[in-house]
């Protein structure tokens, strides 16, 4: 089964417990589907689910409808970003 690497930032990271994991997935699946599949696999992965959690595909900032292709290198989770 293909294997994707995931990164966690900042509060996710802490609240996770992980500051990476490497998931194995079948792909192609969207976001989403990956926050899914984390939530019932990590410990805390069900922090993955909250209102907001942002994500990225190989640094390009991404919905939960983008797809992950098994030419994805990395999927980066992150809170919720504010700005002023």
């Amino acid at each position: 089964m293909p294997k994707v690497r995931v990164v966690f930032f900042a509060s996710l990271k802490e609240s996770i417990g992980l500051s990476e994991y490497i998931a194995e997935v079948a792909m192609p699946l969207s976001i989403g589907e990956l926050k899914h599949q984390l939530a019932t696999e990590l410990d805390k992965g069900q922090t993955l689910l909250a209102k907001g959690i942002q994500s990225s595909i190989d640094f390009e900032f991404a919905r939960d409808a983008d797809i992950v292709f098994d030419t994805v290198n990395e999927v980066a989770f992150f809170p919720p970003v504010t700005g002023g």
